[in-house]
């Protein structure tokens, strides 16, 4: 009797821990994006109070570097709404991916967690398909919860650095550190570093002559290497 009571307290503490270990493992990728996201919101004159709330309401550097960017150039609200949403479109393969994990749930964690999904507490849920019921809630609530603390916090530090900082290229910048954010996590074997480096050097290359199409050609010159070393193997 005794251990069917103590069981499911010692699984919560288990997914609560997990959660904070795997929330450790993609910070070392998430600080240096949020810190110059927050650098270059305040190069571009952007208000450094709306570049930090936007870290927990759009919960996507990706998407929120998109609508800075093209703010920064004078496009209008739609275009850019639009433009964050293409960017942000992943993440609808993302639910889907995590939907069985989700349906059972209460209906409160099925309208509010969702909000989590990004690409790192994807990748982070992922690799523990174990976890169910009470237990995924548990660890999806402190991983979703830590990483947007991280990422928030990295934001507000950039902002507060800015001003600090010389004249740098911070959207040639930004772009490579949003592949550490991504990677970092998955640098477990040959293919993947060889994605980090060539994806990095291609996104930081091609930003210094289209700062908009670095992400996109990075990640595609990163799958491509990633393809090849892994047929080579």
């Amino acid at each position: 009797m005794t251990a069917a009571v103590l069981a499911p307290d010692a699984a919560v503490v288990d997914s609560r821990r997990l959660a904070l270990r795997d929330a450790r493992t993609v910070a070392p990728g998430l600080l240096p994006f949020g810190m110059l996201l927050g650098v270059t919101v305040v190069s571009t004159g952007a208000s450094g109070l709306a570049g930090v709330l936007g870290g927990p309401i759009v919960y996507g550097g990706s998407a929120q570097l998109t609508a800075l960017t093209l703010l920064d150039r004078g496009l209008g609200l739609a275009a850019v709404v639009l433009s964050a949403a293409v960017v942000n479109a992943r993440l609808l393969l993302y639910s889907a991916a995590l939907g069985h994990r989700f349906r059972a749930q209460p209906a409160l964690f099925r309208w509010l967690a969702p909000h989590f999904i990004i690409d790192q507490t994807y990748l982070m849920a992922d690799s523990h398909p174990e976890l169910a019921g009470r237990d995924f809630r548990r660890y999806w609530t402190w991983l979703g919860g830590t990483v947007l603390v991280v990422w928030t916090g990295s934001i507000a530090l950039g902002v507060v650095l800015a001003p600090m900082l010389p004249p740098l290229p911070h959207l040639t910048l930004v772009g490579t550190a949003m592949f550490l954010g991504l990677l970092v996590p998955r640098l477990v074997d040959r293919p993947a570093v060889v994605a980090a480096v060539v994806g990095g050097g291609v996104a930081a290359a091609v930003s210094w002559v289209l700062p908009a199409a670095g992400i996109v050609a990075g990640a595609v010159a990163g799958v491509a290497a990633a393809m090849a070393v892994s047929r080579d193997d």
